[in-house]
């Protein structure tokens, strides 16, 4: 392997570019930007979802997603390098945003007496005719890997190009990370859009680690008088919240649709929404957003039955939207266009004398009373 200054500086500012427009990070792109900086021609990228299971690979040819044929299938529950970077990922709580090197040299953990006989390296010389490897852990829990590989003839990896992997390794982290801050950046706004639509005055932002990318001053202000003041200082989008899965629930209660998930807690209101980011290579990134708002009545609302001067579809149409449904979720749940919900919508707020979802809920809860 070889490289330069400038070969690091291109592979920086090809990367920069990227972020900008491109949806995916870790990609062909990516491999065919190793080659031309660095001559790094056999590689593979691997992905999983936060529990491990395997998603795809994608290599030189393109992504190929699991399926029964796949070949990593048979091999995954002897991948013992990809196992040990996940646990270790889990154990240091590995985020987006680390740029520390993460290398896992299969000849340092695969004992040199069965390494030549490992199911490893049958696995590697079978579908990529390589010997030696060293792998590169990204992403919380490790959910890409990154697998450089040597053949045999060409013998494991030095000590000179370990030292090249962790200054590569430095490379891609921090361009992830930017690409990562940059996604989650028009992500936040999205969803900041819906909010703001909706007329709710207490909003938090999570993703599906248990991360706070954001919030509101009239949100820790409930949150404290819910779970005590120093509920201030664990609002934190690096470090997992411990008090989050007490407002998400169990496993088993994480919304998987575009519904709403509704709560009362000590006289809140907590209505959780899902925003998912989703991949090529079958990676899911799942961003929740709560809303919060006091519960004067001290009951779970129910849908209204309302008399308004509202059509049969747009009173369909205020259900969900008191529901906390978004547009597209309502296009999706009504099977319409989401312009036809947007007309549904403006229709309902001219004839309820309203001008926001937030006022027309108001509404709605009054004609119920």
């Amino acid at each position: 392997m070889q490289y330069k200054d400038v070969c690091q500086l291109d592979f920086l500012l090809e990367m920069s570019e990227r972020q900008i427009s491109a949806r995916e990070f870790f990609s062909n792109v990516l491999l065919n930007s190793l080659d031309k900086n660095f001559d790094l021609k056999n590689v593979l990228i691997l992905c999983f979802d936060k529990d491990n299971n395997f998603l795809s690979w994608t290599d030189r040819n393109g992504i190929l997603i699991d399926c029964e044929e796949h070949p990593y299938r048979k091999f995954a529950a002897n991948d013992v390098i990809g196992h040990i970077a996940y646990q270790d990922a889990r154990r240091d709580h590995l985020t987006y945003f680390n740029v520390i090197p993460r290398l896992y040299k299969s000849t340092d953990i695969i004992d040199p007496i069965d390494y030549d006989h490992s199911a490893y390296v049958r696995f590697m010389e079978e579908n990529f005719h390589a010997h030696y490897s060293v792998t590169m852990a990204f992403g919380i829990n490790a959910y890409i890997q990154i697998i450089f590989f040597k053949y045999l003839e060409e013998g494991d990896f030095t000590d000179e190009e370990i030292e090249e992997l962790n200054k590569i390794y430095i490379y891609v982290a921090n361009s992830y990370k930017n690409f990562k801050k940059h996604e989650q950046a028009k992500i936040l706004s999205n969803i900041q859009d819906e909010i703001i639509s909706s007329g709710e005055k207490a909003y938090l932002v999570t993703d599906d680690f248990m991360h706070i990318m954001s919030y509101n001053k009239t949100a820790l202000n409930y949150l404290e008088d819910i779970l005590g003041s120093s509920i201030a200082d664990q609002m934190s989008s690096t470090k997992p919240c411990t008090w989050l899965p007490f407002l998400l629930g169990g496993e088993e209660d994480i919304i998987t649709t575009y519904r709403v998930q509704t709560s009362v807690i000590k006289n809140y209101i907590f209505k959780i929404y899902t925003y998912d980011q989703c991949y090529s290579h079958g990676i899911i990134d799942r961003y929740h957003w709560i809303t919060i708002s006091k519960n004067e009545t001290g009951k779970t609302p129910d849908h209204p039955g309302t008399k308004l001067p509202l059509t049969q579809a747009e009173r369909r149409v205020a259900e969900l939207l008191y529901d906390g449904l978004t547009y597209q979720a309502i296009a999706d749940e009504l099977v319409i266009s989401y312009h036809t919900v947007k007309n549904h919508v403006q229709n309902i707020y001219t004839k309820c004398g309203v001008k926001s979802r937030f006022q027309l809920c108001k509404l709605l809860k009054n004609a119920e009373q």
